[in-house]
């Protein structure tokens, strides 16, 4: 372990002048959500809340679009949460809670017809009233061949019906467990024909009935949201107005919040901390939350040649498809030291595939034990070389990894993760790949599709609702293989009957609660089986001066305006 704290601390050294220089860790895979917000160092609120004031918010990226139905990336879903609502949100919590509705949705017995009642009185920003049609226009909308949006759960609604202007009934052809993620922002139903979305005038002048309305937008410099003289909620919102500031870097950003000159940056990293901390005299706060995602290993059940078996008995990867090995090296991975070392201890060691959230299943940090490790190993028929790496059958215990280039603080991460697999005997041999190697497709031969790998790290995690990335990472069905062209994002070749019928079956219940308790099973029989190692949560980070109270970003990612109506700026 001696050189363990000797790479750490060498380490360390490099994170602090990386990030002087400008280096940043991004999140890479599939980004999916969620948890409670976490605030360093700001001041505390006060007891009246102060009104009025402009609060600035710097970004390195720019939006090209309003229409929600148009939007096709992070920035765009960040600013239009300033005037966009739905049905229902997700809290700062990971929690739905009930927006335009005024409750959570009913779901009949047999799961296939859905109700909403939304709130009455709600008007857009264009003063008319906001009703049933609009929802309907919505899911209209989202299955028109012109939708950027996902229309998952709205294809399988075979009729929406209006009883009443404040009722939207859906009746759906066959159980769609995540019902709740649907509508989750509207369209007003006088936005145009669909078949002319891509000429709408909201595209450029949206309405809404968020706190805010677009009201000046300068190509290439500024946005400018003034109060929606008809949000429902009288005195609200406190501010006068929200300039989104468009920068030509994070870098830039940082030194603007230092000076003061803006009063928030969006869209930080964990390789941030360092800069965020040299940043708390000059008044400088974060906050963050926990979005459900992991920085996780992929350990390959099959053999790596790329044969892609669909079941990886037929053909194993000649170490990892042993569990004594896979339970070896976790044993050998101390989590707490690297969370504590490389992140600052501000990020929570990982150890379910859904941390947070409704459904969440927070399970215990695996034991760090070298002694374990070795046990294990020795039991396996593995024996120390002359060279202190193991051996069995002819085979070394030589293990590749890989993660994506130019990412500082994964590469620090496997640094330290090949000395502690060391003290077991492991050899880990870091070869990195760019992005679009490791997270190419089966068509492109990505290596995670067809199986030509030992370990990858990368991020990735559910969705408040875990339905899709669980099925698709760990059911059988979702192997990529030549005979399914490469469906699924079951790297590992993972098979276990009990996690698919835990799986199918979750997906045909609406109960939350039995939900989560099938959930929670898989989440825990992913942990005895260990087809990943989970390393550490990642967060979503929104630095901010202390001046500026009430930012609570929401897990969903990129929502950070989703309470913005409370925000206040001390003046």
């Amino acid at each position: 372990m001696k050189q363990i704290k000797t790479l750490l601390a060498l380490t360390l050294v490099s994170v602090f002048v990386l990030s002087a220089c400008g280096g940043g860790a991004a999140t890479e895979g599939a980004p999916e959500s969620t948890q409670a917000v976490e605030t360093e160092g700001a001041a505390p609120a006060t007891q009246e809340a102060a009104t009025g004031g402009t609060v600035i918010i710097g970004t390195p990226q720019e939006p090209g679009m309003m229409n929600t139905l148009l939007t096709s990336s992070s920035i765009e879903d960040a600013v239009t949460s300033l005037f966009v609502e739905g049905l229902v949100s997700v809290n700062e919590k990971g929690e739905y809670v009930p927006v335009l509705a005024k409750e959570l949705p009913t779901v009949s017995e047999d799961g296939l017809v859905v109700t909403w009642l939304l709130k009455e009185g709600i008007k857009w920003s264009d003063g008319s009233d906001f009703t049933c049609d609009d929802v309907r226009f919505t899911m209209e909308g989202a299955l028109s061949d012109l939708s950027q949006v996902s229309a998952s759960g709205y294809r399988d609604i075979e009729s929406l019906e209006c009883p009443d202007p404040y009722t939207v009934v859906a009746t759906f052809g066959e159980v769609y467990a995540p019902y709740l993620r649907l509508f989750a922002y509207t369209v007003p139903d006088t936005a145009g024909a669909l078949e002319d979305m891509e000429t709408w005038d909201i595209n450029r002048n949206p309405v809404g009935t968020g706190p805010f309305i677009l009201s000046e937008w300068e190509p290439g410099d500024h946005l400018t949201f003034t109060k929606n003289p008809y949000y429902r909620e009288e005195g609200k919102p406190n501010l006068d107005s929200v300039i989104i500031k468009i920068l030509p870097s994070r870098e830039v950003g940082m030194q603007l919040l230092g000076t003061g000159e803006i009063h928030a940056l969006w869209d930080l990293t964990e390789a941030n901390f360092p800069e965020l901390e040299a940043l708390k005299d000059q008044g400088v706060s974060f906050v963050s939350t926990v979005t459900g995602e992991n920085e996780l290993l992929s350990l390959n059940f099959g053999n790596n040649d790329g044969s892609a078996p669909a079941d990886p008995a037929s053909n194993p990867h000649p170490i990892l498809y042993d569990l004594k090995v896979r339970q070896a090296i976790q044993y050998a991975i101390d989590k707490q030291t690297i969370v504590d070392s490389l992140l600052y201890g501000n990020v929570n060691p990982g150890n379910s595939a859904v941390p947070v959230g409704t459904f969440g299943c927070p399970q215990p940090v695996s034991e760090f034990s070298v002694e374990k490790a070795n046990a294990l190993l020795d039991e396996a028929g593995w024996t120390v070389g002359a060279d202190g790496i193991r051996e069995k059958d002819g085979v070394r215990m030589s293990l590749k990894i890989a993660t994506t280039t130019g990412n500082q603080l994964r590469e620090q991460t496997e640094q330290v993760l090949a000395e502690m697999l060391k003290a077991a005997g492991i050899e880990l041999v870091i070869e990195n790949v760019p992005s679009d190697v490791l997270f190419a497709s089966w068509e492109s031969d990505g290596m995670r599709d067809h199986g030509t790998y030992d370990i990858v790290m990368y991020t990735t995690g559910p969705s408040t609702d875990p339905d899709s990335h669980l099925y698709s990472s760990f059911h059988s069905s979702e192997i990529p293989t030549a005979d399914n062209e490469g469906t699924g994002a079951n790297f590992s070749r993972y098979i276990n009957a009990d996690v698919d019928a835990w799986l199918d079956e979750a997906a045909t219940i609406t109960d939350t609660a039995q939900r989560k308790d099938l959930y929670c099973k898989v989440v825990e029989q992913i942990n005895k089986d260990l087809p990943r190692i989970y390393l550490y949560e990642r967060l979503s980070i929104m630095a901010h001066r202390n001046e500026f109270q009430g930012l609570k970003i929401s897990p969903t990612f990129v929502d950070f305006a989703w309470d913005s109506a409370n925000w206040t700026l001390d003046q």
